[in-house]
């Protein structure tokens, strides 16, 4: 019996500088540059690379991570990593 592969997620968790209370936003607004709104004290956070912040950091180590993921899924095939 094989399981269907689970789904990546759509959306990550982002600490909010200001206020401190973790909100959700999608994954492809989360680039170089953009800038999201929190949803409780309306901060502007912008995302960027070289961010002293630590939410903003860790938003893109867990874009980065779930998008290798998915390009490695891509890559392998479904069933091509079986060894008879």
């Amino acid at each position: 019996m094989q399981l269907a592969p689970s789904k990546p997620p759509d959306k990550i968790r982002v600490l909010c500088t200001k206020c401190r209370v973790p909100f959700r936003e999608k994954i492809k607004n989360i680039r170089e540059g953009a800038q999201v709104q929190c949803p409780t004290c309306n901060k502007l956070i912008t995302f960027s690379s070289d961010s002293a912040d630590l939410g903003v950091q860790r938003a893109f180590t867990e874009v980065r991570r779930i998008k290798n993921g998915m390009l490695l899924s891509i890559h392998r095939g479904s069933g091509d990593g079986v060894m008879d």
